[in-house]
Order: C-alpha cells, then structure tokens, then sequence
C-alpha cells in the first residue's frame, strides 16, 4: 500500500521544480560555503542537510550515500555546524562510533551543553542530548538560517530536509520560524526525514520548537528512530513527532542504534 508521504515525495518531484527563490534573512554569515552533493539538474527537489552532534557536512554526506540513491531526483545541500565540539570522555559504544566518524575533519555541533562550562573535576560531563541547558543554541540556528539562505539564493528554494539527532531539533525552531518569518530561507519546505530526533530537554529552547502548543507545524514528517537507540529512546522522538500535523506525520524503526539506517528493505520502500 502507497504511504501518504511516498505520494508526496513522487507528486513533489514533478510539482515543486518550477518554484521561484525566495528571499533570504539577515543574519551571522557562514564562513564556509555549503557543500553541494551534485550538480543542480533541471527537474530537481532540494533538500538541506544538518548533521549531529560529533559530525559535520562532508561526514554526514558520507553516512546519507544509501539514502540519497533511494532518493533519486533530489539535489543535496549539507551544512556545517558553527560550533567546535568536544569530545565525549572515554567514548564507549555509540559515542566512540560517532567520535570516529569525524576523524579527518572538525568535529561539530549546533550547541553544547551548558553544564559542562561550568563542570568541576570530578563532576559528570553531560551530553548534549541530555542537557537541561543549552549553551549556543541560538547561535546555532542563526547560523543555520544565514547559510540555509545563502544556498537559497544561488541554487533556488528548498523543498525538503533531511536531519540527524540535534539537526533535527534545528531543523523544527527553523520550521517554527518559517511560520511568522516572511522570506524565511525554509518557508517553501514541504517535507522533513529527521532521525533520532528529539524535544531538548532545555525548557526554553522546547519552548520555542512547540510554539504557542497549538499550532502543529503542516507538512509532511517521517520520523526514523532505531530500535536499540540508548542516546534518544523513541520515546523522545515521538515527542518531537507530536510538534507536527498527525494527518502528515510517518514513523519508521530500525533495528539499530543512534544513527542512520540504509536506504534498503523497508526504509527504502518507506523513502520511496
């Protein structure tokens, strides 16, 4: 049976072409360019990238190949985090994976935790994840919305994105801007894939992601979450899937950890 969101995805390649830019939003400049996937051909849906915690756009690039061949059509365009981040101690199991998957380049982040500024010895460092107090956030998604408009300005309008972990939380506070912000970068945005994403723990920043509690963000959603994710239980990607219009949301689970699954099998009929 046809999915409601793999219709959109198939409508979309054909409908959402033709759109004109859209203007961008003032804001702190990226100091690098976003980097492209692929050439722009004519026919094409665009989708803007934002990696986790512990990557950055060329690792997160790397990590998408299976999904994007499954997501044939569409021009890929992966963003950088503004913020250096720091290492988890004694990475073990899913952290030491994603302190790999950096190697050779600088490892990222959208922000960090606010309790480790201020961590004594001997105290606990705190994930990101599990932080109560976001330190650089805003930063964070200024930055994301000053490049997302830069890209916007010389490759045309952005159709969908595609998000990991702390991407995906960036991704929902740009949404929810979208909303009032005219000319917003990610006001043309028809669909969102967001894996292992979840609502901050950070009062505030949660705050700004659920908006006024009423209104749903209205487009199509499909959250991915793994079955064996200790970092982001589904729990709290289901939270992150309520912010969004239930008639349009899809859920999907896979059987591993914290990280993207391959384009194959279910997910990939599920993509499609």
């Amino acid at each position: 049976m046809v999915s409601r969101f793999e219709e959109e995805l198939r409508f979309g390649l054909h409908a959402f072409a033709q759109r004109s830019p859209q203007g961008g939003v003032a804001a702190k400049a990226p100091t690098k360019a976003p980097t492209k996937a692929a050439k722009d051909p004519p026919d094409t849906m665009r989708v803007l990238c934002l990696h986790g915690y512990l990557q950055n756009g060329d690792v997160f690039k790397q990590k998408t190949g299976s999904l994007r061949r499954v997501l044939k059509g569409c021009e890929f365009t992966f963003l950088d985090a503004p913020h250096e981040a720091e290492p988890f101690p004694d990475a073990t199991g899913e952290d030491a994976e994603a302190s790999a998957s950096a190697e050779g380049g600088v490892l990222r982040g959208w922000w960090s935790s606010g309790e480790n500024q201020c961590r004594k010895d001997g105290q606990e460092w705190v994930r990101p994840a599990q932080s109560f107090s976001y330190f650089g956030f805003e930063e964070g998604v200024t930055y994301a919305r000053a490049a997302a408009a830069e890209a916007l300005g010389s490759q045309g309008s952005f159709d969908g994105v595609l998000a990991f972990s702390q991407g995906c939380a960036v991704t929902t506070a740009l949404l929810r801007e979208a909303q009032s912000m005219e000319g917003h970068p990610l006001a043309s945005v028809r669909f969102v894939i967001l894996v292992g994403g979840f609502v901050p723990k950070d009062p505030a920043v949660a705050a700004k992601l659920r908006g006024d509690g009423d209104t749903r963000l209205s487009l199509q959603s499909l959250h991915v979450s793994g079955v064996n994710d200790v970092s982001v239980p589904r729990l709290r990607s289901e939270a992150l899937a309520e912010l969004y219009e239930p008639s349009q949301v899809a859920g999907f689970d896979h059987p591993g950890r914290h990280g993207l699954p391959n384009g194959t099998g279910a997910f990939k009929q599920e993509l499609q």
